[in-house]
């Protein structure tokens, strides 16, 4: 299977919203390399696929892929909403920047159902479509502060509460993973580092980031995996040995089970 590379946005383009085909597709899987894609529908049916994520396509959901990520859609009733391609330039020097591209573990997760606020998140993609089309004075700090206000609501919807400093063992935990991650892939060792047992591990991510330690681990070793397959010249022998894998099939099956394709797949279609 081909992965193609979709770049909708023109050179130099940083930030673009358009409404979305009113089309009953099923797409290939692709990706795309530099640009966050935030997708809000206000109607819609069938499943939307997110690497090795699986969602129902209904109205008032909103689905966030991020720069390096694969999707595609198998959609089964004409969908309407929104669709906003944002390069990570387009928020240099903003807070949104870390948040989004730099803080692990991932901040959001790449599907909501927005049931309960409904009226909240329209308007404010319909401002951004305003702001856009008019492009009046500084246009794209407004916008900027609209996809502030978005994820913040995005946060609330969620149930994410990030204003309080994470619990001490979350705090080593995460700095083990960083500093460790390419040799220890088992949550064992990283509680018995931390004299905790896995159970209590496990407890406190659930309750803080709605995952699991394994679940943040394999979510580091994915997005190392991608960004070696993106920008390094090694082959994918190496890039395994380089990531704790005793074998290339061992990391073969890895990446495909987190993002529904081969490495070599990947590299090929997204670099």
């Amino acid at each position: 299977m081909q992965i193609e590379i979709k770049n909708k946005l023109n050179e130099k383009e940083l930030f673009r919203i358009k409404r979305m085909k009113e089309v009953i597709k099923t797409t290939h899987p692709h990706g795309h390399k530099e640009y966050l894609e935030i997708i809000y529908l206000t109607q819609g049916e069938g499943m939307h696929q997110i690497d090795h994520h699986r969602f129902p396509v209904s109205g008032n959901s909103l689905y966030l892929v991020m720069p390096g990520q694969i999707h595609n859609w198998e959609l089964t009733a004409i969908p309407k909403g929104f669709v906003v391609m944002v390069q990570k330039d387009f928020l240099l020097g903003h807070p949104l920047y870390d948040t989004l591209f730099q803080t692990f573990p991932l901040t959001f997760s790449s599907g909501y159902r927005l049931e309960n606020a409904t009226a909240t998140f329209q308007g404010i993609f319909e401002s951004i479509e305003h702001e856009y089309a008019a492009r009046q004075s500084n246009y794209e700090a407004i916008v900027q502060t609209y996809l502030l206000l978005l994820f913040n609501l995005l946060k609330r919807e969620a149930h994410m509460d990030r204003s309080q400093p994470e619990p001490p063992l979350l705090k080593s935990f995460f700095e083990l993973v960083a500093v460790h991650y390419k040799s220890m892939h088992e949550v064992a060792w990283y509680s018995g580092e931390l004299n905790v047992t896995p159970k209590t591990l496990n407890a406190n991510c659930r309750k803080f980031l709605d995952k699991t330690a394994g679940a943040v681990i394999t979510e580091k070793l994915t997005a190392e995996s991608k960004r070696l397959l993106l920008y390094s010249q090694a082959n994918l022998g190496e890039i395994a040995y380089e990531l704790g894998f005793t074998d290339p099939s061992h990391f073969n099956k890895f990446f495909k089970r987190q993002t529904g394709v081969l490495p070599s797949v990947y590299r090929k279609g997204i670099s």
